[in-house]
């Protein structure tokens, strides 16, 4: 793929793999996330979202902590004010398999969340901030 006078241009598929079997992504394995406070960002993710605890290491350098949920890792790193502003432009969307369910786990929780929405996208969906900003999608797929 690139641009020729301002249009994109998709180059045949031979192009890219060189002859051989293209290698595939699998997906995404791990999703690492600066943070202001290792503490908030593990009772959030843990405590309020429901993610298990992997690893805490709040005395390392920096101090990290990695979540599980499903097949996903979540590693939150302690880094003080390297950015003006987390979060921004930044969305994160995971599945769930009730999205309604969810939602009452996490009002019960205390989470500052509103009521399940379908979009027309093709999903039901709620969403949150964490306590860095990073807007967080929770959505059951419409099949």
């Amino acid at each position: 793929m690139f641009r020729d006078r301002g249009r994109l241009r998709l180059l045949p598929a031979a192009h890219y793999s060189l002859g051989m079997d293209p290698a595939k992504i699998s997906g995404l394995d791990l999703l690492v996330l600066e943070v202001n406070s290792l503490e908030e960002s593990v009772n959030f993710y843990h405590a309020l979202l429901g993610f298990e605890i992997q690893s805490y290491s709040p005395d390392s350098e920096p101090p990290t902590a990695t979540l599980v949920a499903g097949a996903l890792k979540v590693t939150v790193v302690q880094q003080l004010e390297t950015m003006l502003k987390r979060g921004r432009g930044v969305n994160f969307i995971f599945g769930v398999d009730d999205v309604d369910k969810y939602y009452s786990q996490l009002e019960a929780r205390g989470a500052d969340v509103k009521p399940p929405i379908d979009e027309g996208w093709g999903g039901r969906f709620i969403t949150l901030q964490d306590p860095d900003k990073y807007r967080l999608f929770f959505v059951m797929w419409h099949r």
